[in-house]
């Protein structure tokens, strides 16, 4: 009775497996529809859980791997949970992640509380079980993780039920947004993906946000990439192609506003700016990946700008040609540098770190003249050496300093151990910006 009675078990958990593999097989083709270039992972646990399938965006890769998947006779959610918060912080803060939990029995609270999911994380609760009245449960599981969830529950089990499970989700947390981009008269339909979220936006900066996301994205004006450098950005998208595939013969035809702008920005390396409202702005890029040397696999990106963080550049709604504007209104224009890089800077002897690029190429210099000695460029590597420690010393960049002595340090030889030291010695000691290191 026994043996007959855990058999009939099994069978029903293999038969339960298969329902949630082809239904879930199901979801990732049609969230590959919605949201496509989605990195995802998967995990099957049991006493220890396992990644099957690291981060990737390869579909089919990820769809063979559902076939490795295999019954357990054991459960260690909190296992579980540590292996996603460590998977979880691999990206960064601002980017919005998406665990969903399927298994057969509503997990517990945990034993030990657990902190450090990003803000943007949160939970789908997949539960293939008949049982009612679970809710709770499932919310004291989600606290003691510290996740916003949400428990979608099968009251009746079959394929049917398994199926609905996984449309709910789909529909919940994944939807296709569609703008328009215009720029002048002309215009085209794109989908922003992932979708943009309005209540993700202001609560990662605790600002002000308009209450939807506009549908209409128009291009105000182009800006040198060098002059933009690197602002922090709140979320980052990608614009695809809405609709069908044209045939080959008619988009000859039709000019892609989409095709031209990604053409025209990559090779005049510019981006395009787009008032979203509020102070918030977005800037259009072509983005090419460093491992893709294809051109036609570059995108064009999309990228949230929050209120006030251009800073070096002025207010951006000032942003347009200085001939249109009257002499009243020129003070408001946006600032400029008359060097973007510090080798370029002919007013003084300071160097201007606006990027840190430019500031690791500084550093470096002094660390390449170090290489040459004590045989040639001595000279040289003084007159960088006192210039970068001057600039360092006017900025406050204490730990700067630090970094620069133990950079020097790793360059000692036999030969130049003596003249190293005794710089080494002088910017430790020596606060003075007015004073010389000599050798």
């Amino acid at each position: 009775g026994i043996n007959a009675e855990y058999g009939e078990q099994k069978a029903a958990e293999k038969s339960l497996l298969e329902h949630a593999v082809c239904s879930l097989k199901t979801f990732l083709t049609n969230l590959q529809n919605v949201v496509p270039n989605e990195f995802i992972e998967v995990v099957n646990f049991s006493h220890s859980p396992a990644i099957l399938v690291e981060f990737t965006k390869n579909t089919t890769q990820i769809l063979n791997s559902l076939s490795d998947i295999e019954c357990q006779d054991r459960t260690n959610v909190t296992a579980l949970m540590e292996l996603c918060l460590k998977e979880c912080q691999l990206w960064n803060v601002i980017t919005q992640t998406h665990i969903i939990l399927i298994t057969d029995r509503i997990p517990g609270p945990l034993s030990q509380p657990l902190e450090g999911f990003p803000y943007g994380c949160h939970m789908s609760l997949a539960a293939l079980t008949p049982s009612t009245d679970v809710n709770n449960r499932a919310q004291a599981f989600f606290n003691s993780c510290n996740l916003k969830g949400k428990l979608y529950p099968g009251p009746v089990l079959g394929p049917e039920s398994v199926d609905r499970i996984f449309e709910n989700i789909l529909l919940d947390n994944y939807s296709r947004f569609e703008a328009a981009l215009w720029f002048g008269h002309q215009s085209t339909s794109v989908v922003i993906t992932p979708s943009p979220d309005v209540e993700h936006l202001a609560g990662i900066t605790l600002k002000p946000t308009p209450k939807t996301f506009p549908t209409t994205l128009r291009i105000h004006g182009f800006l040198p990439a060098t002059d933009l450098h690197n602002p922090p950005y709140v979320s980052r998208h990608v614009l695809l192609h809405s609709g069908p595939k044209t045939p080959p013969k008619a988009t000859s035809k039709i000019p892609d506003l989409r095709v031209l702008l990604n053409e025209g920005l990559r090779a005049k390396d510019c981006v395009a700016m787009v008032n979203l409202g509020m102070g918030w702005f977005g800037v259009v890029s072509s983005h090419l990946p460093k491992a893709e040397r294809n051109l036609k696999k570059s995108n064009l990106i999309f990228s949230i700008i929050a209120p006030n963080a251009f800073s070096w550049l002025g207010n951006p709604n000032f942003l347009r040609l200085k001939r249109l504007v009257g002499p009243e209104k020129q003070s408001n224009m946006p600032y400029k540098e008359e060097y973007s890089n510090s080798y370029d800077n002919k007013s003084g002897s300071g160097m201007v770190w606006i990027k840190s690029s430019t500031l690791k190429q500084n550093v470096m210099k002094v660390v390449r003249y170090a290489k040459r000695l004590p045989d040639k460029g001595s000279v040289m590597f003084l007159k960088e050496l006192n210039k970068v420690r001057r600039s360092i010393l006017f900025y406050g960049f204490t730990d700067m300093m630090t970094v620069l002595c133990e950079l020097l340090e790793k360059e000692k030889t036999p030969e130049n151990s003596e003249i190293l030291s005794n710089c080494i010695a002088q910017l430790k000691d020596e606060r003075d910006p007015t004073k010389v290191i000599k050798t």
